[in-house]
């Protein structure tokens, strides 16, 4: 790729350079990873090819099928659309813009209330992963994990007003969110991870500036939506904190030393109820009984995670030296604060 932006094409292309295959065009290339999500296929017998139609009311891309391909038929506005989604067309019409947002608006909708939809695609990326050997998915997860950073630096490298005239602008939390959650998944070093971390850029450069909507309303097992509380709120920063958690270390910046286990909130693994408000919960006990649901809960170093999400997917226990040291920092800190004072 000359420019690394979060494009559908571009981000699909990288599948077919690992096959070895020429990428397809527009409307078999959308087909391809995202069957009946965006086009709606007119009844035709397949041979005879007649023009597609764009119905305003349903904010959908129609086609025809003729001889096995799809097409957009004599409708160079459904063309143009189709283009502007997946980044391959040159045109620059406020129209089309605003039609494709309505598109995008649409499929969107379609990932929130659909919720049979995403395992489906989740099951169709499937069967076109399988076309890569166990080398391959290696060297896919690799190439990945570096195009995420080269994203970030090309982003970065763009200055206010190119953000802002693209055809489809994102908003920089969107963008942040669709590159740490592809990132987390990889981080999960598995092949469901590998498959999720994929879709998330597919579907975050077919949608760009909608896949907000997504992450904020989106709660299913197809795609697990992670938000890291990093270092700091730079995106580069948190991906280091997750792929390089050797660089950081621990802190406590609180003041609340009583407690076993400063600054980690407890919830019932049951019900999901705030621990740490019920009535005589105390951390140095080696479980505690919810007292909303009568749940029996662990207490210990072994049941804390860097985050909720973490501890649904078993990866990153808090490290017990790291934790420990950090709170024998801040008490040094506070001890060093009171022999100032007096």
């Amino acid at each position: 790729m000359e420019q690394e932006e979060l494009r559908f094409g571009d981000i699909a292309g990288i599948y077919y350079d690992f096959v070895g295959e020429k990428m397809p065009k527009q409307m078999d290339l959308l087909d391809t990873w995202f069957p009946d999500l965006v086009i709606a296929v007119d009844e035709s017998d397949g041979n005879t090819k007649v023009p597609a139609e764009y119905k305003d009311l349903e904010y959908k891309i129609h086609a025809v099928r003729y001889k096995g391909r799809l097409y957009s038929g004599e409708s160079k506005r459904v063309s143009q659309i189709l283009g502007r989604l997946t980044g391959t067309a040159a045109g620059n019409k406020e129209k089309e813009r605003k039609t494709a947002e309505l598109i995008q608006k649409h499929v969107v909708e379609q990932f929130i209330v659909d919720m049979e939809l995403t395992p489906r695609l989740k099951d169709h990326v499937d069967e076109l992963f399988q076309r890569l050997t166990y080398d391959q998915l290696e060297e896919l997860y690799q190439f990945l994990l570096e195009h995420l950073y080269e994203l970030i630096h090309y982003r970065k490298s763009l200055d206010d007003y190119h953000r802002k005239t693209e055809p489809f602008p994102f908003d920089d939390e969107v963008f942040d969110s669709i590159l740490y959650n592809a990132a987390y998944q990889l981080n999960l070093e598995s092949y469901e991870g590998l498959r999720n971390a994929y879709l998330w850029l597919l579907t975050g450069g077919l949608l760009r500036n909608e896949t907000g909507r997504i992450l904020r309303m989106y709660d299913s097992s197809f795609i697990a939506i992670y938000r890291q509380q990093g270092a700091t709120e730079d995106i580069e920063d948190k991906l280091n904190y997750l792929f390089y958690p050797e660089n950081y270390h621990s802190f406590y910046a609180g003041d609340d030393l009583d407690k076993q286990f400063p600054g980690i909130e407890w919830y019932c693994d049951q019900c999901r109820a705030h621990l740490n408000e019920q009535e005589g919960f105390d951390d140095h006990l080696p479980e505690w009984t919810c007292t909303q649901c009568g749940y029996i809960n662990p207490i210990g170093i072994d049941q804390i995670y860097e985050t909720e999400e973490d501890y649904r997917h078993g990866v990153r226990k808090v490290d017990h030296v790291d934790f420990a040291h950090a709170i024998d920092e801040r008490r040094k800190e506070i001890e060093e604060e009171k022999n100032k004072k007096s």
